[in-house]
Order: structure tokens, then sequence, then C-alpha cells
């Protein structure tokens, strides 16, 4: 089990190298591209429409759609943290401190 979970969190800090790199390359095509291009306004935007809809997702019966939004609104937090140059260790740290409270 942990090495399965070793391995699913290293593909969120290679989605955030990723991230990154579109941010610096802005490679036409991406949609990834198009949030950085329309800035601050646009990615909160987007992260609070997939915070919505994963509350309504989560209401339904079908758990499919709940991991679909929720994939979706991580994917969203990631931008935002890259739009900010906030590394994901750091909200990870933050999260260790409160668990420890």
């Amino acid at each position: 089990m942990a090495e399965n979970s070793n391995r699913d969190l290293l593909f969120l800090y290679e989605l955030e190298e990723l991230l990154i790199s579109r941010k610096t390359e802005l490679p036409k095509g991406s949609y990834t591209t198009k949030l950085f291009k329309k800035g601050i306004d646009k990615i909160s935007q987007k992260l609070g429409e997939e915070a919505i809809e994963l509350i309504i997702a989560s209401k339904n019966k079908k758990q499919e759609e709940t991991i679909y939004e929720s994939a979706d609104l991580i994917y969203h937090l990631l931008v935002l943290l890259a739009e900010k140059d906030i590394p994901l260790d750091r909200v990870i740290q933050e999260m260790k401190i409160r668990s420890k409270k």
C-alpha cells in the first residue's frame, strides 16, 4: 500500500513540474497555457467552479462523479499554486504542522 501511495504522490510532483514548465513555455493549444495567460482571476474562478461541482457531485450517489470532480479540483489547485509560485511541498508542510495540533 505504501509503495502505491509513494507513486501517487510522485505523480502529483511530476504534474506540478509539468504545470510549472507550461507556465514558462506556454505551449500553444494547452488548456493550462490558456489558464496562465488569463491570469489569477481566471484560475481562481475555475478553482471555485470546480469546488462547487465537487460539492454537488458529492451529494449524488455516484462515487465516480465525486472522483472525477476531485481530480478537477486538485488539478486547478495545482495550477493556482504554480501561478503563485507556491511549491506543493509548502502546502504539505502546513498540513503536517496542522496534523500535530
